[in-house]
């Protein structure tokens, strides 16, 4: 299925089930985007650095901008039975 051939399938009266599904697809997606990004704020992210003369530097910390963007975010919202 193309992608336009989708989207007028969404849009169609007779294809609820289908939209209803896209829609949960969507909500399903954000939520495990939000938690790999609050992982990636709390546990923070490994940075690896070769120096000159070879030497190597390995660091961690929290991954800032991803940081800012949760505080950004206009309130997450949540999967209810509804969505689901």
């Amino acid at each position: 299925m193309g992608r336009a051939s989708a989207y007028r399938l969404r849009e169609r009266p007779d294809a609820a089930s289908f939209a209803a599904a896209w829609d949960r697809a969507i909500s399903m997606g954000r939520t495990y985007q939000f938690s790999i990004a609050m992982d990636r704020a709390l546990n923070g992210i490994t940075i690896v650095r070769v120096l000159k003369g070879g030497a190597i530097d390995v660091s961690g910390c929290p991954d800032m901008a991803v940081v800012n963007a949760v505080l950004r975010d206009e309130g997450f919202a949540k999967a209810t039975k509804e969505t689901f």
